[in-house]
């Protein structure tokens, strides 16, 4: 028994005497080997250089236009309305006669009920909300969808036709909201931001739609348009869609300088002269 157990301890100081061996051969082997060493300094460096490049790049598509878009973007809101229009039938005075009447009915005024959208902006954390009045002047039911995606019921408080600005509210606190800046400082040429809800996106993705673009001219006074006065206006090249109207238009510190209102066409010339439509 006692050899057995000698020949197997014997065993086992042989195969650590090797493992050890083995081990310092090749540490020996990579401490004496400068190429794989070169090798793998080679990579390194290039994975740090890789991974400098890529910070490059991101930090570059970084500038001041997608910061102040990534700060004012939750202050702007889609609006969604409901508006009953009156009308009459065209040909109510032909069947007034009570003959007639038995077997068409009464023909006359009637209502129908239009939904539309359009865009708004927060001025206030507890709700006060500015858009046009052709968006919710004549709304009988308002609902404002922020870029949290909750929806809220909104009433409205005021609306000026002429000038085509409503505000209207909703209940809540500690909403993000915008500021004003001064359009008394506006500069040809600056560069400026429009947001908005063209074509009821925000019913996709609870987010705004941006297009930039340059202040093209200032202080532009429109002739009358349905009963509405556009005076000392901003001209921008930022294409406007609609869906648009009553959004914010920003400078690029984020300030609000205007409201998306009208667009310019070339094949729609309204009877006023301008080539303007509502949006």
């Amino acid at each position: 028994m006692k050899s057995t157990k000698n020949i197997i301890l014997a065993v086992l100081a042989i195969l650590v005497l090797a493992g050890g061996i083995y081990i310092f051969n090749q540490r020996e082997q990579q401490t004496n080997n400068p190429q794989e060493k070169d090798d793998n300094r080679v990579t390194s460096t290039f994975l740090q250089e890789k991974q400098s490049q890529n910070d490059d790049i991101s930090n570059s598509r970084k500038n001041i236009i997608t910061e102040t878009v990534k700060k004012v973007s939750p202050g702007v809101v889609g609006i969604n309305v409901t508006e009953i229009q009156q009308y009459r039938d065209p040909f109510s005075s032909f069947f007034d006669d009570p003959f007639f009447r038995q077997f068409f009915g009464d023909r006359g005024s009637r209502s129908r009920e239009i939904k539309e959208l359009g865009s708004g902006y927060l001025i206030s954390s507890d709700g006060y909300i500015v858009t046009n009045d052709h968006v919710a002047g004549n709304a009988s039911k308002i609902t404002v969808t922020l870029t949290d995606g909750n929806s809220y019921n909104a009433k409205l408080i005021g609306t000026d036709p002429v000038s085509d600005i409503s505000l209207v509210k909703i209940d809540g606190e500690n909403l993000p909201h915008m500021n004003f800046g001064n359009s008394d400082d506006i500069m040809i040429g600056e560069w400026v931001i429009a947001l908005g809800n063209p074509f009821g996106l925000f019913e996709i993705n609870d987010k705004p739609t941006v297009t930039v673009g340059v202040v093209s001219a200032i202080g532009m006074n429109l002739e009358p348009l349905n009963d509405r006065y556009y005076l000392n206006m901003i001209q921008t090249d930022a294409s406007i869609n609609g869906g648009n109207s009553g959004g914010p238009l920003v400078n690029s510190l984020g300030e609000v300088i205007g409201m998306n209102t009208l667009i310019f066409t070339a094949g729609a010339r309204e009877a006023s002269g301008w080539d303007l439509l509502f949006q």
